[in-house]
């Protein structure tokens, strides 16, 4: 068992993780977040549905072809396969492509904030892109891209994360890089 205080290295992690775990190995300050991507919070706009998208940490595994069983899904102290929280700490943004810890997000873990770097997809192992990482090489505001987005003058994004944010495949991204005459690319 490891301290509160202790970091956890989800790449030597043989042992499954608690929420809690999983929240520290993340370099988040609470468990909260953890708690959402296991069980999101009914919502009251919907009637006190449960969101109809599966949960972020249940998507990863499912993408993953890990199975998980009924202790995790329905259980009351769920603990995650290692290779699970290390997928979707990568595929989130909180961790880079080595599993180490994004320090510009660290304790930054709420809402849908985007990713510093691109992520990596759990199911495809393929790159992603957001709207600031498209952004930030045209020359542009993240909020330009939205409102070109919702004008459809734009590139439709490829599909949305575990947490529903937009993004774009590498190969999608370096196109719309070449069709605004920019050289860099991802």
């Amino acid at each position: 068992m490891t301290s509160p205080d202790e970091t956890i290295d989800l790449n030597k992690r043989a042992e499954p993780l608690s929420l809690s775990d999983i929240s520290r190995a993340l370099g988040l300050a609470s468990r909260s977040s953890a708690q959402k991507w296991h069980k999101p919070p009914k919502q009251a706009a919907m009637g006190g549905k449960a969101p109809t998208n599966k949960p972020a940490l249940q998507a990863v595994a499912e993408a993953m072809g890990v199975p998980l069983g009924a202790d995790v899904l329905e259980g009351s102290k769920p603990m995650y396969p290692a290779q699970v929280a290390l997928a979707l700490g990568k595929a989130l943004g909180y961790l880079d492509s080595a599993g180490h810890i994004v320090e510009e997000i660290r304790n930054k873990g709420r809402g849908r904030w985007l990713p510093v770097a691109p992520t990596v997809d759990p199911a495809t192992r393929k790159k992603r892109v957001y709207t600031n990482h498209l952004a930030q090489k045209l020359g542009i505001r993240n909020e330009s891209i939205e409102v070109a987005l919702s004008r459809e003058r734009f590139t439709e994004p490829d599909g949305t994360d575990e947490i529903g944010r937009s993004f774009w495949w590498v190969p999608t991204a370096n196109r719309i890089l070449k069709e605004h005459n920019k050289t860099e690319r991802f």
